[in-house]
């Protein structure tokens, strides 16, 4: 066998034993809190039409789809992510359902980020989408349902929100085109001051450039309705912001909560709130979420919409450099018996298993190979049955 044969593709990673049950816990963990807010969860296909994701969410670059063809010759694409599925299924088979719909998920996304990057290509997430209700009560439910899962896994955490309205209502005042727009956009959300200010100084975006540091607490809002000046929609969106804040700080958050009205998400469908989440020892955003009021619009079905997305490797990356893997379970008991007692073992097996113990049956010839095996795994008791005698080691 070659060594290709004997690798993984780039970006991907085999999850053994502590760690696999660690990614499993953590996505129990957060199902229980959504289904505890009244969520219900949706598996959507790993496989979606490329026009639907090519025609819906062209944030998605074409160099990063997974791309194949079915036997009729026709171009799918492995799951880029799990808003754009979501919504077709919303739009199709939920169609006629009572709203709000309050969905949950917990399924991979798959992107091609390129050879060396150290980005995965497969991310298991983790979200709601909330589907069909609007206002600050739809958001708060989505932000105090993000804030409950980040804080579970018992690690230091911050949500930062902002408002996509701010940033808009800034970037109309300037007399740019939409490139031009999308590169300011772009250095203002990775927060790059020094590419900011070598752009072109004709652009006059002053203003602009001050937007990555306008996070913090209440002392942002100051300094944002000065940039605002008599920019209406600016200050409306500033206003909701405001309020969320100071709901979430009253309601006992105030800890986990920031403001930051330089995030304006790739994704260009949000259209109001957005925000986005960090935990301790992860260099990145676990969460990323807001609201996107015209995405169904496109599967005729126009009604609004949050959520978000917690990236659930990263979760679990942050967790293990605290050492905080599940503990190894042994097992309590391992069974050793012979041909003629296999009915009996079975029945003793099952009455272990439902007591809560954690039996084996022995995979071995001899007994003194099953003691062995016992030794080595910290089983605590072999039970011999062809001798109708249990046996402590």
């Amino acid at each position: 066998m070659n060594k290709l044969n004997k690798t993984i593709p780039e970006g991907t990673r085999d999850l053994i034993f502590a760690e696999a049950e660690l990614y499993d816990s953590i996505s129990s963990t957060f199902a229980k809190i959504y289904s505890a807010s009244g969520f219900k969860k949706i598996d959507t296909p790993a496989v979606e039409n490329y026009d639907l994701i090519e025609s819906v969410n062209r944030s998605i670059s074409q160099e990063s789809l997974y791309k194949l063809n079915d036997n009729t010759g026709h171009l799918l694409v492995i799951r880029p992510d799990n808003t754009t599925p979501i919504a077709r299924v919303v739009a199709t088979k939920l169609r006629s359902a009572e709203l709000p719909l309050k969905i949950y998920y917990n399924q991979s996304i798959y992107r091609i980020n390129g050879d060396y990057s150290g980005k995965r290509n497969e991310i298991l997430q983790s979200g709601i989408e909330l589907v069909g209700a609007t206002g600050l009560k739809a958001d708060l439910l989505c932000i105090v349902t993000a804030l409950d899962a980040l804080r579970s896994q018992k690690l230091k955490c911050k949500l930062e929100i902002g408002h996509v309205g701010y940033f808009n209502a800034l970037l109309n005042e300037l007399k740019i085109d939409e490139d031009e727009a999308e590169t300011v956009r772009s250095f203002v959300e990775a927060k790059n001051f020094v590419s900011l200010n070598m752009l072109d100084k004709n652009l006059q975006i002053e203003k602009i450039r001050r937007l990555p540091l306008l996070f913090g607490g209440e002392e942002v809002f100051d300094e944002a309705y000065q940039l605002a000046e008599n920019n209406a929609k600016a200050i409306e969106a500033l206003e909701y912001v405001k309020k969320l804040y100071r709901m979430l700080v009253f309601a006992g958050y105030g800890d986990y909560i920031m403001v930051d009205m330089g995030i304006v998400h790739k994704f260009d469908y949000y259209t109001g709130t957005v925000f986005r989440g960090y935990v301790e020892n992860a260099g990145e955003p676990v969460l990323k979420g807001g609201r996107y009021d015209r995405l169904l619009s496109a599967f005729d079905y126009d009604v609004p919409a949050t959520g978000f997305a917690i990236n659930v490797c990263a979760v679990a990356d942050a967790l293990i450099s605290k050492s905080r893997l599940p503990a190894t379970c042994h097992s309590d008991f391992i069974i050793y018996y012979d041909d003629a007692t296999f009915d009996a073992v079975i029945k003793l097996k099952n009455e272990y298993q439902k007591d809560g113990n954690i039996c084996e049956l022995s995979a071995f010839d001899t007994l003194e190979e099953t003691n062995k095996y016992a030794k080595i795994m910290n089983i605590s008791k072999v039970i011999d049955l062809t001798r109708s005698s249990e046996e402590t080691k």
